[in-house]
Formats: structure tokens, sequence, C-alpha cells
């Protein structure tokens, strides 16, 4: 089925490129964050990083791993999780910032 003029291996070309330019610069964010822990040791950029690597390189990871493993209608929910976590993580390294 073609959508916008383009076959659907394009599309499924075109969704894996994205995603892996999202994972990428999701682990260059992680990193940097990481540099950043590296010089203040705070908590907070620690779980900055944390949480950006769990909602982009491990969720994704974890997509991909479910889709291997899991029935079609269940393997979005490892990546949700994974992605929720990432979120609370996040919320987390907010809050000790804020106390910092």
């Amino acid at each position: 089925m073609d959508f916008a003029g383009l076959s659907a291996e394009t599309w499924v070309t075109v969704n894996t490129a994205f995603h892996l330019a999202q994972t990428g610069i999701g682990l260059l964010i992680a990193a940097l964050a990481l540099v950043g822990y590296r010089r203040r040791r705070t908590r907070s950029m620690l779980a900055l990083a944390t949480g950006i690597s769990l909602l982009t390189f491990v969720s994704y990871l974890v997509t991909l791993s479910a889709v291997q493993v899991l029935p079609r209608v269940v393997f979005p929910l490892p990546g949700t999780i994974t992605e929720l976590a990432g979120l609370l993580v996040l919320l987390y390294a907010i809050v000790l910032a804020r106390r910092d």
C-alpha cells in the first residue's frame, strides 16, 4: 500500500532512520549529562543521564526485542513501560535539581 507516493518498504526505512537518529541524539545527550555528573558529582545529573537513556536508547532496544518475542498486540507494552520509567527518572532529576 502506497502513501504519499512512497511504498511501505520506503516508509519502514524512513521510520528506522528516524529511530536511529533519535537513539543517537539521546545517547549524545546522556553522554553529556554523564560528563556533567563527573564534573559536579550531583545525583540529579546522573538521574538525567539515566532518564534520557531509558527514554531513547533502552526503550528502542526493548521495543526491538519485544517485536521478536511477544505477540503483535502486546509488543508496544515493554517499550512504553521503559519510557514511563525514563520519564519518572527525569521527574526525579528535576526534583533533585530544585533541592540543590
